[in-house]
């Protein structure tokens, strides 16, 4: 939890910079959000397996990111054009992590 509330925090800091693309190379609000629900599910798994060093950490944890996009069929381009957009709105990716929460909190009960 306390890494969500941190990759929160950096991206909207990130947000205030940024200017929104596009809405073509956009994902879709839903598909976003399932998206971001897997990357955190992968970052616990990881986190979970304090038994190894933090490179090999890292190293597992962009393997499953790029697993997460293969699975969603998401190149890694329009994956980061849709974090830029979504993050240069504050209050709706707000209501996106909202609902990122709410998923990982039915995956858990």
């Amino acid at each position: 939890m306390k890494k969500l509330i941190i990759i929160i925090s950096l991206l909207f800091f990130i947000s205030c910079s940024k200017t929104p693309y596009d809405n073509k190379d956009v994902l879709e609000e839903k598909v976003f959000i399932e998206i971001l629900t897997d990357i955190q599910k992968s970052q616990a798994l990881v986190n979970s397996k304090a038994d190894t060093s933090q490179d090999i950490r890292n190293l597992r944890l962009k393997t499953y990111n790029e697993e997460v996009l293969k699975k969603h069929k998401i190149k890694k381009e329009q994956y980061n054009k849709s974090v830029e957009y979504y993050t240069s709105d504050p209050n709706k990716f707000s209501k996106i992590l909202e609902e990122v929460v709410k998923n990982l909190n039915k995956d858990v009960s």
